[in-house]
């Protein structure tokens, strides 16, 4: 019924669906959404039902008021001929309560109508959008096709129920709600099932029929005075019946479907039931025990479109891989789109230039959100022509193999007067078949090609061969198998026809070989492809790692540089200059020498932090352990810094030189750290024994610590980031060793270091 669409009439069916839009929306602006339905009782009109979502509520009508007046005519000249109605395209009404006091409605747009037929027109257009997008990639497919109608339904559903024009909407609605479950239902068992089975075809028959005459009591309905309740009742009943179908269609194929069709079924049923859930118990469920709604249908019914999403994904990864491309940029077409006509709604409110410089912006952002889409869809694209090169490949060479199966195939039973021959090859895990004759069949090679054993003894007794000789070369199995059918005359084969098939099959051999040798060839030129791409990534972090090392030496060599130059040089000078006044004048005073004695203390004592931090002595005439607590005493008095070192008696173990000096090094370094930037108040060091061999310690601070995503390049390239734990890792990496960065803004920092203790261990652990 609806397979036979084409592109054409797709174009038909958007540009009059466009018009009824344009139609019911303006519309509803102009005349918004009253909610008061009033009844003839006694020569009077009054008050019989008041929604509370319309204007009606929001301005205190009640049941029972008397209509005195609708758009200043009575009531009785405006509604004459008619019992009972809901009250439409009115301005001002004038109300009598039971209390004899008037109160008159004044019915007018308000920014909420704009903003809620702006919405409405959004998931129109989205609908609409996955609907076409889907036609124009594949309109030659009736499930394509079909997708485009379930769209276009959901479509005038959403549009139908924001209306307020009643008699058009309500027949448009009520054909949209009959028709939208055989459509979900019809579609969601041909993604599942692909080819439905007899007993679900005849369900969709029985359904359809169903539907074409609760269709016509529908409309025969709506021509009435009032729809029946039982029309909306049967709906809801329906559409829940129609979920539980789709289910339990997923649950009962599940062990028939493979790998790939599961997640398909599996992200169908759960997209559908979490976009229909809402509907069916905040409204439907409701509705149906005479309760009130707890959501209305316009909300509750937004789930079509991330239901349509869930459709146009599953439809994508089965037939429509490119179209995936298209999806971003129809979205943001959407949301501009909605966004300016809201804009344009609300501008006299606003002010123009209020509204024109949100329109620049809203056009700025729009621009840009294009240009991130256009660049999304050019590395999409060329990944699907990728994979379709790949896959183009690939169907090539399974076709080769076919072709050069099929010649020999042809050529034996041309040589020989036999009644088929079928030529077996196995194609890594596949197996390919080809046959002629009796063997030309799709079924007999289906289940040859599915037989659990290929061996000789195996295919001629149960497919009946009068001949099989395999393809295998020296000390390999075999590749294949060359079967050959019963003689026509019933007798037995020659020497010279054996001889005419071992040549054959020798020749088989070597054109077959040379088709799989070109697949694993260009198999092993992807794989190497995928590895130039990898060393080259590793390669440009080597060149990253290498530039901040030689910042950081060179930050080192002006740390050391300023050291020299702005304390001991400077120390010498003063006593140089001194030392020539005391030449020239030949007196000494006390106080000057008191001022040369601190200089030369000054110096020594820098000059043996200096030396201290360029080759820590104390480790050559202390353990590790007494090393560290010297530190951690120096530390101490430098700042308010609460240290504490735990160490395992094991640690002290004798261990290489080289690890206890650069492991002294790292710690060192550490706590300047979180001395100096991390703003801690406490530090913790902890030494312990790796059970395989080794030495493990963390340094832990309760600082600001910082995200570890920082330690690199800045982008302007002028400083790096981190120069201390940069030179950390390039010493811990010369030594063999691992390293744990835990970090956080505002977590503290924790370093976990693991060393070979020796140079064995060193060597083992560079092997590794």
């Amino acid at each position: 019924m609806f397979s036979r669409i084409g592109r054409i009439p797709a174009f038909l069916l958007v540009l009059a669906f466009a018009g009824m839009a344009v139609f019911i929306h303006a519309y509803s602006i102009r005349y918004p959404y009253i909610g008061m339905v009033l009844k003839h009782e006694g020569g009077e009109w009054r008050v019989d039902r008041v929604d509370p979502s319309g204007q009606a509520g929001e301005q205190q009508a009640a049941p029972g008021d008397k209509v005195s007046t609708i758009d200043g005519v009575p009531a009785p000249e405006r509604l004459s001929g008619q019992e009972k109605t809901s009250l439409l395209r009115a301005r001002s009404v004038v109300l009598e309560r039971s209390d004899g006091s008037r109160h008159e409605l004044v019915i007018r747009t308000e920014p909420v109508d704009l903003y809620q037929a702006a919405f409405s027109l959004v998931l129109e257009g989205v609908l609409i959008g996955f609907g076409v997008l889907a036609v124009r990639k594949n309109g030659a497919s009736r499930l394509v096709r079909r997708f485009f109608v379930l769209n276009l339904v959901m479509a005038y559903a959403i549009l139908t129920l924001n209306s307020t024009e009643m008699l058009l909407s309500d027949f448009i609605l009520m054909i949209a709600s009959i028709w939208l479950p055989y459509l979900l239902l019809s579609i969601c068992m041909e993604l599942v099932l692909r080819a439905p089975p007899p007993p679900a075809s005849r369900l969709l028959a029985a359904y359809r029929v169903f539907c074409v005459g609760f269709s016509l009591y529908a409309v025969y309905a709506v021509t009435g005075d009032e729809l029946p309740a039982f029309i909306r009742e049967t709906v809801h009943l329906v559409f829940m019946f129609a979920l539980l179908l789709i289910v339990s269609i997923v649950t009962l194929y599940w062990k028939k479907l493979g790998r790939v069709e599961r997640n398909h079924a599996l992200v169908l049923a759960a997209g559908v039931l979490l976009s229909l859930l809402p509907y069916v118990f905040l409204y439907a469920i409701p509705d149906l025990l005479g309760e009130s709604y707890i959501l209305s249908a316009e909300y509750s019914l937004i789930g079509l479109v991330p239901l349509s999403g869930t459709l146009l994904y599953v439809l994508g990864r089965r037939s429509l891989l490119d179209m995936q491309v298209y999806i971003s940029r129809l979205l943001i077409h959407g949301v501009y789109f909605g966004s300016v006509f809201v804009l344009f709604w609300t501008a006299r409110p606003l002010g123009p230039i209020y509204a024109f410089g949100l329109f620049v912006l809203l056009t700025y952002a729009y621009r840009r959100c294009l240009q991130w889409s256009a660049r999304g869809a050019e590395r999409r694209k060329e990944w699907l022509e990728r994979q379709k090169l790949k896959l183009s490949i690939r169907l090539a060479e399974q076709q080769n193999v076919r072709d050069i199966l099929r010649m020999l195939g042809e050529v034996v039973h041309s040589a020989i007067d036999v009644e088929g021959v079928c030529i077996v090859w196995r194609d890594g895990t596949q197996s390919l078949a080809q046959g002629t004759g009796i063997y030309e069949n799709l079924d007999s090679l289906q289940e040859i090609q599915e037989a659990n054993r290929l061996d000789p003894e195996e295919l001629e007794k149960r497919f009946g061969f009068g001949c099989v000789v395999p393809f295998e070369q020296e000390e390999a199995s075999a590749f294949g198998f060359l079967c050959i059918g019963p003689k026509r005359n019933a007798s037995l084969f020659t020497m010279e026809e054996r001889r005419l098939v071992d040549g054959i099959r020798l020749e088989a051999l070597r054109l077959l070989s040379n088709a799989r040798q070109l697949a694993d060839l260009r198999k092993e030129y992807l794989r190497t492809q995928a590895q130039n791409v990898r060393f080259e990534r590793d390669v440009s972090d080597i060149k990253k790692t290498n530039r901040i090392l030689l910042e950081a030496q060179q930050s080192e060599r002006i740390r050391t540089s300023h050291f020299l130059h702005d304390q001991i040089l400077q120390n010498l000078i003063f006593l140089s200059r001194d030392l020539e006044d005391l030449a020239d004048q030949g007196k000494v005073e006390a106080q000057r020498i008191g001022a040369w004695l601190r200089c030369v203390y000054d110096s020594q004592r820098d000059i043996r932090l200096f030396c201290d931090d360029l080759y820590p002595h104390i480790v050559d005439k202390s353990g590790l352990r007494e090393s560290l607590l010297w530190l951690l005493r120096a530390v101490g008095e430098r700042g308010a810094l609460q240290t504490e070192l735990i160490c395992d008696q094991e640690t002290l173990e004798p261990m290489d030189p080289i690890v206890k000096h650069n492991l002294f090094r790292i710690v060192r370094e550490l706590t300047h750290n979180a001395l100096k930037h991390a703003e801690a108040t406490r530090l913790e060091i902890r030494l312990g024994k790796e059970p395989g061999g080794g030495i493990r310690c963390s340094v832990k601070d309760n600082g600001r610590g910082f995200d570890p995503a920082a330690l690199h390049l800045r982008e302007d390239g002028k400083e790096p980031a981190h120069l201390g734990l940069v030179s950390v890792s390039s010493q811990i990496g010369y030594l063999g060793g691992e390293w744990e960065l835990r970090s956080a803004p505002g977590k503290g920092t924790e370093i976990a270091i693991r060393l070979p203790a020796r140079e064995g261990e060193m060597e083992r652990w560079s092997l590794a």
